[in-house]
């Protein structure tokens, strides 16, 4: 069926507008002055631990996206503090931090929703850490500074505030990870039986 060209042209345009109409409504979303965390990444406001639904969100997401839990807690951790209504000076939302053009694009219809969130941060996580060959370590340069710059400056630019945020998250991520481990021990020796489980056997993990 023939389209006349200006109904082409148009449709064209509406679809290179819409992630910024979205990203438009999604600015006109964000609270109040009160309810900012400017900065919520490098601040140091003590926030309550993650709370159980939070922490049933990141597992949820970790396996979906086969990311290790305490490498999403750990990414929250310096992102937001646990904070699901902070907001960054630069405009960044949420627990996980996400631009506005971003949640558009990952189909987020409320960033201060934990589960809206989670599961979009998780995705993007895994998307970079598929484009940078797993290597964690500009998976999450890029996270913090950009895709783009980090395949300019073929790898982990050297900017102070990305450096500072992969080491701050790697460390917040061996010390998440070692709670997991310590806590499926003192599981294991918690059975009825009074006896930890057996040891896997030789060669498996």
């Amino acid at each position: 069926m023939y389209e006349p060209e200006w109904k082409v042209r148009w449709q064209r345009v509406a679809r290179a507008l819409c992630p910024f109409v979205v990203a438009g409504c999604l600015m006109a979303m964000m609270p109040p002055v009160s309810r900012v965390a400017f900065d919520s990444g490098m601040n140091h406001v003590a926030f309550p631990p993650a709370s159980e639904s939070i922490t049933s969100l990141i597992a949820t997401y970790a396996a979906q996206y086969a990311l290790d839990p305490a490498l999403l807690q750990a990414v929250i951790k310096v992102e937001s503090n646990f904070n699901s209504a902070a907001v960054s000076s630069k405009g960044a939302i949420g627990l996980m931090q996400l631009m506005p053009l971003t949640a558009a694009a990952l189909h987020v219809l409320d960033p201060f929703d934990p589960r809206d969130n989670i599961r979009a941060g998780a995705a993007l996580l895994r998307r970079l850490l598929d484009r940078f060959g797993g290597d964690l370590t500009l998976a999450l340069a890029a996270y913090h500074a950009g895709e783009k710059r980090v395949r300019q400056a073929i790898g982990a630019p050297a900017l102070p505030a990305t450096q500072l945020y992969v080491e701050r998250v790697l460390g917040h991520y061996d010390r998440f990870r070692a709670e997991a481990q310590q806590a499926a021990a003192r599981s294991g020796m918690d059975e009825p039986d009074g006896h930890a489980p057996a040891a896997s056997p030789p060669g498996h993990e």
